[in-house]
């Protein structure tokens, strides 16, 4: 059982992540271009998850990274945001190129405002699978996982993305995504930070830095 320090229950309104299937995350530091560096404690580096995805100057700037969990890096904030059109392609990009260096590369968004659920899933320098619900015809791949289970329980036999958007499979599914969130598919792919547990011996302090601007 995880104590209070090292459970990360990360939350925030509009919560976007990284996931990295490394416990090296000083590469993943360098490899993501992230400069001034500083560690913070666990509580205010969740606090200050929060406090970036509500400040228009800092979201697209200023990342938290956690201590490794359960085998992977999480790096937070709104600049892997996948649900905002003009970054989607670059995000993508990115993960698709740590996943061909690690194995293994994710992006979430979750919304505890009802704004949507995001997640693209990389392998090997391969997109398995990209939704957005905001942007169904942003989707790339296949579903699979509890995507394609939850959509089975609903009645949905192909792709979200090719239902009529009138239809009312597509409104029942759309009402909450079937109850398919992003931290319900990161729960099976990799990590949900709102109730992961850091590793035992991992280092004790989160990272706060700057992103690099998009070129």
């Amino acid at each position: 059982m995880g104590t209070p320090d090292s459970t990360l229950s990360v939350r925030a309104c509009w919560l976007s992540w990284l996931a990295v299937e490394t416990v090296d995350r000083a590469a993943v530091v360098k490899a993501l271009g992230l400069t001034h560096v500083r560690e913070t404690t666990s509580a205010h580096g969740v606090e200050l998850i929060d406090e970036v995805a509500h400040s228009e100057e800092a979201q697209f700037s200023t990342v938290v990274v956690t201590r490794a969990v359960q085998g992977w890096t999480l790096v937070v904030g709104p600049y892997f945001g996948l649900p905002h059109p003009h970054r989607t392609a670059h995000v993508t990009n990115r993960c698709r190129e740590l996943s061909a260096r690690y194995g293994k590369a994710q992006l979430f968004f979750h919304s505890e405002q009802n704004d949507g659920e995001a997640w693209l899933i990389a392998e090997h320098g391969r997109i398995l699978r990209r939704w957005i619900s905001e942007y169904p015809e942003l989707a790339l791949g296949e579903p699979f996982g509890v995507e394609r289970r939850l959509l089975d329980a609903y009645g949905i036999t192909g792709r979200p993305e090719d239902l009529d958007p009138t239809s009312d499979l597509a409104g029942d599914w759309a009402a909450t995504w079937g109850d398919c969130w992003a931290t319900t598919v990161a729960e099976e792919s990799s990590v949900n930070p709102t109730n992961a547990t850091a590793d035992a011996g991992s280092i004790g302090s989160m990272l706060v830095a700057a992103a690099p601007a998009f070129e």
